[in-house]
């Protein structure tokens, strides 16, 4: 599975926290690139950095597409399709953002606890490990330099007892 993690979309006041992430999202993506299981080809992660865009929309929340074309009717330059694509956003609280220490490390924090939502999409994943995923992301950014908390809140034992009770399910159905 290839991961990318983006901030690409930013205002006058993130422009310099953007270009602090390109480097650090881009390693990560690189190295979480590899096979979880499952029917997923691409996992594509947006940061997003326009406080302008949180009065009008909220965070895409997480879709799986089987195909995400490439054509652009905008630019005029086509790109190859894509297939198996998991896409979602992440909004960052903009005040904590701005008063973080490390911005980097409170952005990959945030993005960490994110993907509980790859486990709660477990079945629509067919196979994907996002357990796996996820303890991957904390290597690699411990890897990198940033220590990620793995919080033992309830919302995360809830999700993971739903993930395992879905597993035991499945083994038990075949």
């Amino acid at each position: 599975m290839n991961v990318a993690i983006h901030a690409n979309i930013c205002d006058y006041k993130t422009e310099k926290i953007m270009n602090q992430l390109a480097d650090p999202f881009d390693v990560l993506g690189k190295k979480l690139s590899q096979n979880y299981g499952g029917v997923m080809e691409h996992l594509w992660i947006d940061f997003e950095l326009s406080s302008m865009s949180t009065k009008h929309s909220k965070p895409f929340g997480f879709r799986f597409q089987k195909r995400v074309s490439g054509k652009s009717q905008m630019i005029g330059i086509d790109y190859p399709d894509y297939y198996n694509v998991g896409h979602y956003s992440v909004r960052p609280n903009f005040k904590k953002l701005h008063k973080a220490k490390d911005v980097v490390q409170y952005s990959l924090q945030i993005i960490y606890e994110s993907t509980e939502v790859l486990i709660e999409k477990y079945k629509r994943l067919k196979g994907f490990d996002a357990l796996l995923f996820r303890s991957e992301f904390v290597k690699h950014c411990n890897r990198i330099g940033y220590d990620i908390r793995t919080t033992k809140d309830k919302s995360s034992y809830l999700v993971i007892s739903k993930y395992i009770d879905g597993l035991r399910k499945s083994i038990f159905e075949r």
